[in-house]
């Protein structure tokens, strides 16, 4: 139901076009597709009925974009007007400056002030004058009432009208504004892409340098459509080759008698440009710098499509962001592979590290080999949680308590963290009480410091040691406590 009622609307839109013999048209005026905005595209586009006005209104869903023949068209992101889309036109107003526009100079200047001045902020004008010579009253600018101001000095005394070098000389206007640093408006980098020439003129030229076919030809190539206000105070014999130029180039043509009448030429005109369409796609284009087709269609059912066809080169660049984004992925990839690789790999078994020298051994021992052989006495535990546990006395001192800074670390709760310490002076032995909280008792004796014989019994808490030498101590077990 919903695309039988929008072909319902649709077909109402374009009726007075299909009953004229040329029918409706579609023309695209521009293609933007830049490195700035890669991968998005815009095109710029009129529908026009037979009498060639805009047709409006339209859904987005009856265009389409199809990129070097291909049969599925991209990948179409927003359909708007150019005043909806705020997107700006680049306009030069050529006017005949000559004696023949005499009668009409106030008004004619007060004209092309108005539409100047009603034009969009984001819209870049120039004003270029013609009568024996092409002269540039105002280049392309922004501002619109230092662009009108220069507009209104606008002079009708020539005895001449060189029509097609005015043209010419307003299509050198959009060639210089592409080169950095020449012509370049001073608040825009580059022009807006719509682009529209707007002559005001009798439709005669005398002796012009530039030939009417090479005005047409450069338009054309520039994809810029010249739109004609025909206006003569004596005969109307030359507006053909006004209605001619506008036919031939995509513009708009508009026959006066009036002032009153060049006044509504040029708001027709205005309507043109601003009701385009704007087309923003999604390329699927290469960036590499060749040739490619970009077609824009119009496709209602029960009609024929309406197309039209530019030929563009895109832009060549490397696009690192894009490579960045596959490099990333691809790491992100072999770092999750890498963790589940991790994460299910069988486990090996888990290394013990010896106390005294912290080498690796093996998971059984308790201590390592070196440490055995080179120790001159050990720790045996006969008692508590760590039954079986040796430790070897080895370096100057060894501290014994429940702290993991201790070389002897015994898991009782009744022991200090730091409750006992064996000073070790050679073949001698000492233990030493720490200042723990239950003391030190070597053989059930309770002892402050006290020299260690082979096979005494050190009570730490609820843990027993026994200290066992490969010697005889040269401690005294009857020597007096501290």
């Amino acid at each position: 139901m919903k695309r039988l009622s929008v072909a319902a609307c649709v077909a109402a839109l374009l009726a007075p076009a299909l009953a004229g013999a040329a029918g409706p048209q579609l023309a695209v005026q521009q293609i933007e597709l830049t490195r700035k905005k890669w991968p998005y595209g815009r095109a710029y586009a009129n529908l026009l009925n037979a009498a060639g006005s805009p047709i409006q209104g339209l859904s987005a869903e009856l265009f389409r974009v199809y990129e070097d023949g291909a049969v599925k068209g991209a990948k179409i992101l927003k359909v708007d007007t150019l005043e909806g889309a705020q997107a700006g036109a680049s306009i030069v107003i050529v006017v005949q400056a000559s004696g023949a526009m005499t009668g009409i100079k106030e008004d004619l200047k007060k004209a092309v002030a108005g539409f100047i001045n009603g034009l969009g902020e984001k819209d870049q004008v120039a004003v270029v004058a013609y009568s024996e010579t092409a002269e540039t009253l105002s280049p392309f600018g922004s501002d619109k009432g230092e662009v009108a101001g220069k507009a209104n000095k606008l002079e009708t005394a020539g005895k001449s009208f060189l029509l097609y070098d005015g043209l010419a000389q307003a299509l050198s206007l959009y060639a210089a504004a592409s080169i950095p640093g020449k012509g370049t408006p001073k608040d825009e980098s580059v022009l807006p892409s719509a682009k529209a020439i707007i002559v005001i003129a009798d439709g005669r030229d005398n002796g012009s340098a530039t030939d009417v076919e090479k005005v047409i030809s450069d338009a054309a190539k520039r994809k810029i459509p010249i739109h004609s206000v025909a206006h003569s105070q004596l005969d109307t014999d030359s507006f053909k080759a006004l209605e001619e130029l506008s036919k031939r180039t995509g513009g708009s043509y508009h026959a006066t008698q009036s002032v009153d009448d060049i006044n509504k030429g040029l708001t027709k005109i205005k309507d043109f440009v601003n009701k385009m369409y704007v087309i923003d796609w999604k390329s699927a284009l290469p960036h590499d710098g060749k040739e490619h087709s970009v077609v824009v269609a119009f496709e209602n059912e029960g009609m024929a499509p309406l197309k039209g066809e530019v030929k563009i080169k895109t832009p060549e660049f490397i696009d690192w962001i894009r490579i960045a984004i596959i490099a990333a992925v691809v790491l992100l990839v072999l770092i999750i592979i890498g963790a589940i690789y991790v994460a299910t790999r069988p486990k090996p078994a888990p290394q013990r590290f010896c106390p005294v020298c912290k080498r690796a051994q093996m998971p059984e021992w308790d201590i390592c080999l070196f440490c055995l052989k080179a120790a001159k006495a050990r720790l045996v535990v006969q008692k508590g949680a760590q039954k079986g546990k040796l430790y070897p006395l080895v370096g100057k001192i060894v501290n014994i308590g429940s702290g993991p800074e201790n070389g002897v670390r015994l898991m009782d709760g009744s022991v200090s963290g730091k409750h006992a310490g064996i000073a070790i002076d050679d073949t001698k032995f000492e233990v030493v009480d720490l200042g723990s909280k239950n003391g030190v008792l070597v053989n059930g004796k309770k002892a402050a410091r006290r020299f260690l014989r082979n096979g005494d019994i050190i009570t730490l808490g609820m843990t027993e040691l026994k200290f066992e030498s490969t010697f005889q101590s040269e401690g005294d077990e009857d020597e007096a406590e501290d």
